[in-house]
C-alpha cells in the first residue's frame, strides 16, 4: 500500500531538505527508485555532491522520506477506516473495499501532480518488501487488519481464493490510478471526471 520507513532527525536545512524530497520524488516517479542516483538527485536539486548524505543519510533513508512526505495521511485514513469498520457488525464488500480506496481518492483530489507520483512510486517499491524503506512500516499491520475484514465480509469464501485475488485487485487499482491522467482525452482529467473514473474502478474491484 504504502512505506513508511526511518527518517533520520533534521539536521539543519528544512528547505533543502524539502527540495531533496520534491526532487527524489519526481525521479523516482519517473524512472523508478533504483535507476536514479544519488549523484542525479543532488544535481537535479541543484545542491552539493554529499547533500543527500548530509540530510538523510542514504538513498534508501531519502526514499523513507519520500514515501513519508504524502503517504502518512493516506495511512492514517487507511488506519481510522479499518477502526470503524473493526468497531461495528460485519462490513459488506464494498465498505472493506472503500476502506482502502477513498483515502487514494482524497490524495488526488487534494495534491493531483505529487499525488500520482507518489502512487507510482508505491507500484515501484511495492515490488520488493525486503527493500529498507519499506520493511517496518505499517504496511503490513493494515494488510491484515484489512485482510480479517475481508474475511468478515466473505464468510463462505475460500480464504485461499481471497489470498490469490486480493493483492492482483489491490494492484490493479494503484496501476490505474497512476496513470489516470493518460486514460483521459484531455491533458488532465477534471476533479468530478476523476471521480466517476474512481467510482468506475472501484466498482470493477468489487
Amino acid at each position: 500500500l504504502t512505506g513508511m520507513g526511518r527518517v533520520l532527525p533534521n539536521r539543519q536545512g528544512d528547505a533543502t531538505r524539502a527540495r531533496l524530497i520534491r526532487t527524489a520524488e519526481k525521479l523516482f516517479a519517473e524512472h523508478g527508485v533504483d535507476a536514479v542516483s544519488v549523484r542525479a538527485i543532488n544535481a537535479a536539486a541543484g545542491q552539493g555532491a554529499a547533500a543527500v548524505n548530509y540530510h538523510f543519510g542514504t538513498k534508501e533513508d531519502l526514499l523513507s522520506a519520500v514515501l513519508l512526505d504524502m503517504g502518512s495521511a493516506v495511512v492514517q485514513s487507511i488506519s481510522g477506516r479499518i477502526d470503524r469498520l473493526e468497531a461495528g457488525p460485519a462490513p459488506d464488500l464494498e465498505a472493506v473495499v472503500r476502506a482502502l480506496t477513498d483515502p487514494y481518492l482524497e490524495l488526488l483530489l487534494a495534491h493531483r501532480v505529487r499525488g500520482i507520483r507518489w502512487i507510482k512510486i508505491v507500484v515501484h517499491v511495492s515490488r520488493d518488501y525486503t527493500r529498507p524503506a519499506i520493511a517496518d512500516t505499517p504496511q503490513d499491520e493494515l494488510a491484515q487488519r484489512l485482510r480479517l475484514q475481508l474475511d468478515r465480509a466473505l464468510p463462505d469464501a475460500s480464504p485461499d481464493r481471497i489470498a490469490q485475488r486480493w493483492p492482483i485487485a489491490v494492484m490493479s487499482f494503484l496501476q490505474s490510478l497512476s496513470r489516470v491522467d493518460q486514460w483521459s482525452s484531455s491533458p488532465r482529467m477534471s476533479d468530478d471526471e476523476l471521480i466517476a473514473f474512481y467510482e468506475d474502478l472501484v466498482s470493477f474491484l468489487i
